[in-house]
């Protein structure tokens, strides 16, 4: 049995040499915020890789022209602080300094009430008409990365049209609007995909990183004909309508013909920097099918419309767009490099081709990527396959499709990197093939740990370590109770019912409990959950899922913020935490794994971000 004594951590800093996968791309500032509580002032900042443990802070109010300090001992075992005796209803100023080197500074109005998250503007835009039937806007996934360059973050959001379809599903949408805002509310740009990108969670992945090494993060997505760029530029041809407008052809509303694109875009301006032809087509329309979920398969733009994307250091150095096309079947990987002008291919997988037949139909509705070889180059783990970084199969676990994954070191003692997937059985594949519900396998080399329950359908499931009596993560999912994830033996049969997206919220380096607007802990010891955080008057996207517009450590300290939507669409609320911590460690960002799952986060299936190493 695990100690337990772990849970209150060693005051010390936890340096940058404990991460598997340092990632030293961006040029962060602090991200200092304050958060007014009901008795304090609730200060937290960022640590950063080069800090050294040694690394002490003093914390200052300003306030009435009188500067005071706040601390009475140098801080070198956290990095937030509590500010119980300023006066919050008048204005002050708090900053950290170093040494006497001011590093960050909070301003706080004398105004705004007590509430436990940042509020961020947003312009929702006005609804429309498409054949005959009106719809409306509203909040949908969020990525995050710094767009102008000033070391802190700004955020992506998409706008989702209320008729937005799922690729098989017949009918017109509203176009798909991508907004840039940073956390004041400020709006940078607004990107509107147009008619001939169709709205839907399978369909409209996008990537924000920066790409070039410039120090601002680009905008990468599919676009076509029409798209409309940040500073009012068409892409393509402007009047092209590819959409099926014949009511009686089962491609009706559907865009099964004309270009496609793939565009890198200014994070500052949204400027369509360089467009491209989309790798691959969609052609031929029937080659999308197989032995993935039910093993169906199409002519009329349902499998051949699926997509997921990431971002990938394929050579260890320099970040890549990759484009995903394909899960069923037939699956399609298409990595990019862009220099700062011009995108160019840089290889294609593609599961049709001789040879690569095993790895056909094991595509997810979501991805991860990883150094999962440990070569210092990232690969991408599509479901139940992964491609090399250099374009080839690395494996095949024949496992087939499934609707969750996990990748991280999940198994205590086990060198590398493991991967928990939740597989799918359905239609007549159920008992033909009897894949099972869940597995848990080496991210190196794809040998199957343990799997379970065959011939079962699960849509949702989690690895995380919730539970210090045994080692490494935990295991749950719709399906059966709480697994081990070293053996995979069931050590209760009750679980958490949250079933989708963790958060580290709390001071331990236990996760939290993620679902739809409220962040819980699982209590171990009296098998139930405990609600640490209801988001009153905020609303989850992407319907059952109940995720939220984005999960990432934006801001403080290592602690996650969680992103939600107002019920009214006029703001993003991001919520950070004000529970005091008694360990400190760089950003959570730092960790090129989990920074790459940020990125990819909202493609199709949302799926939370995990590290490349345990927290302790």
């Amino acid at each position: 049995m695990r100690q337990l004594s772990y849970i209150i951590p060693a005051l010390a800093l936890i340096v940058q040499a404990a991460l598997a996968q340092p990632y030293h791309g961006e040029r962060l500032g602090r991200g200092m915020v304050g958060i007014r509580t009901a008795t304090a002032m609730f200060l937290s900042w960022r640590m950063l890789p080069d800090d050294p443990d040694t690394l002490a802070f003093d914390v200052y109010r300003s306030a009435g022209g009188r500067e005071l300090k706040l601390n009475t001992e140098p801080i070198r075992s956290a990095s937030c602080f509590a500010d119980s005796t300023a006066d919050l209803s008048r204005p002050a100023r708090w900053r950290i300094a170093c040494g006497g080197r001011t590093l960050a500074e909070w301003t706080h109005d004398g105004v705004s009430p007590a509430r436990p998250y940042l509020s961020v503007p947003i312009s929702r835009p006005g609804g429309g008409t498409v054949a005959g039937r009106s719809y409306t806007y509203s909040a949908n996934d969020c990525s995050a990365g710094d767009l102008d360059g000033d070391g802190e973050y700004e955020l992506v959001l998409k706008w989702s049209p209320s008729n937005s379809k799922r690729p098989p599903q017949r009918g017109f949408t509203g176009n798909t609007i991508l907004d840039a805002y940073k956390l004041d509310g400020t709006r940078l740009w607004r990107i509107n995909l147009g008619p001939n990108i169709r709205s839907g969670e399978c369909t409209t992945n996008f990537l924000v990183f920066d790409f070039d090494g410039d120090g601002r993060a680009e905008l990468c997505c599919k676009t076509a004909d029409g798209t409309i760029d940040g500073t009012g530029r068409a892409i393509g041809d402007s009047l092209a309508d590819w959409r099926t407008h014949d009511e009686s052809s089962p491609t009706y509303g559907k865009i099964v013909r004309g270009p496609e694109y793939i565009t890198v875009f200014d994070g500052l301006t949204g400027r369509a920097i360089d467009t491209k032809e989309y790798i691959p087509t969609r052609y031929p329309l029937d080659g999308w099918g197989g032995v993935g979920g039910n093993g169906g398969n199409d002519s009329t733009g349902g499998r051949s419309d699926r997509f997921t994307a990431c971002v990938a250091f394929l050579d260890g150095k320099r970040p890549s767009p990759v484009m995903v096309r394909g899960w069923y079947g037939r699956t399609v990987l298409a990595a990019w490099t862009f220099d700062g002008d011009s995108l160019r291919s840089l290889w294609t997988f593609d599961s049709a081709e001789p040879g690569l037949e095993r790895f056909s139909g094991m595509g997810n509705h979501n991805l991860a990527v990883a150094d999962f070889d440990g070569d210092g180059c990232d690969e991408v783990c599509v479901g139940a396959m992964t491609v090399d970084h250099d374009g080839t199969g690395l494996y095949s676990t024949g496992l087939r499709h499934g609707d969750a994954l996990h990748a991280g070191r999940l198994v205590a003692g086990r060198p590398g990197l493991q991967v928990f997937g939740v597989h799918e059985n359905e239609g007549k594949r159920v008992e033909h093939l009897r894949t099972p519900t869940v597995a848990m396998f080496d991210g190196a080399t794809g040998e199957i740990l343990w799997q379970d329950a065959p011939g079962a359908d699960a849509g949702r499931g989690v690895a995380a370590d919730i539970d210090p009596r045994y080692p490494g993560a935990e295991c749950w999912c719709s399906v059966g109770g709480l697994r081990r994830g070293d053996t995979g033996e069931v050590v209760s049969e009750r679980k958490p019912g949250a079933c989708s997206f963790i958060v580290y919220w709390d001071a331990d380096p236990l996760s939290e409990l993620l679902d739809h607007t409220t962040i819980s802990k699982w209590n171990w010891r009296e098998e139930r959950t405990d609600t640490l955080l209801r988001a009153e008057g905020c609303v989850w996207t992407n319907g059952t899922k109940g995720n939220p517009c984005l999960s990432a450590d934006l801001l403080g300290d290592w602690r996650e913020e969680v992103v939600w939507p107002s019920a009214d669409q006029k703001e993003l609320r991001v919520y950070t935490t004000t529970i005091p911590a008694g360990s400190r460690r760089p950003s959570l960002m730092t960790d090129r794994q989990y920074r790459l799952a940020v990125a990819w986060q909202n493609v199709a299936y949302n799926q939370p971000p995990h590290l490349s190493f345990t927290l302790e």
